[in-house]
């Protein structure tokens, strides 16, 4: 060894020295204990460390069941039939509700014109206009429904519309197929009542 190694080595050993014999520096430092879980907790613990050698299983079980969900949606939303939570359903049933509600405002807007219609004796005009309304009410609450090969006979039996309305359609759409297939003048009887069942078509509640 050269004498400067040897001075080295003797000054690794002067500061090694002076290093241990330093009290602000601590070497032993205590062992860690881990502190104790507090009673109430105790039983979660143990039922998890009984469910340990299962957990592998039941993660996997949860992946499965996540995906058979995910491809079960996706199928539901490929036929069209759209799955929804119980309390969005819930809501989309009220909203949907309150929108099948009629327009009052509306119906009462043509009723007026269709007053002026009669007034003037223009009664198959009047009435003419009151069934071509009550179609376009029709396809507004079911536009699913409505399609253009329909007749006005095939609407008032459909089982998709609620009885009170297609029994007032049915009423309406028979005075206009007297008057256009038997020549039968509507008359005023005729267009008071269509009008009426205009009325129980239109408001009341009847869609409800």
């Amino acid at each position: 060894m050269t004498a400067a190694g040897t001075q080295d080595a003797g000054r690794l050993a002067q500061l090694h020295k002076q290093l241990l014999t330093d009290d602000s520096i601590q070497f032993g430092l205590p062992t860690y204990v881990q502190p104790e879980p507090p009673e109430w907790l105790k039983p979660l613990l143990d039922g998890l460390a009984k469910l340990g050698p299962y957990m592998i299983y039941m993660f996997w079980g949860a992946v499965i069941i996540g995906v058979a969900i995910i491809v079960l949606l996706l199928v539901l939303e490929a036929k069209g039939v759209a799955w929804r939570l119980p309390w969005r359903r819930k809501r989309q049933e009220t909203e949907a509700k309150e929108e099948w509600r009629p327009d009052a405002s509306s119906a009462q807007i043509l009723l007026s014109e269709a007053d002026a219609l009669a007034a003037r004796g223009e009664f198959d005009e009047a009435v003419h206009l009151l069934l071509r309304r009550s179609v376009a009410d029709i396809a507004t609450r079911l536009p699913d429904f409505l399609r253009p090969s329909l007749t006005a006979r095939d609407i008032a039996a459909a089982g998709s519309i609620p009885s009170r309305p297609r029994a007032a359609f049915s009423e309406i759409a028979r005075i206009v197929e007297a008057a256009l297939f038997a020549r039968r003048p509507v008359g005023a009887e005729g267009w008071q009542q269509a009008r009426g069942a205009y009325e129980r078509f239109a408001f009341r509640d009847a869609w409800a």
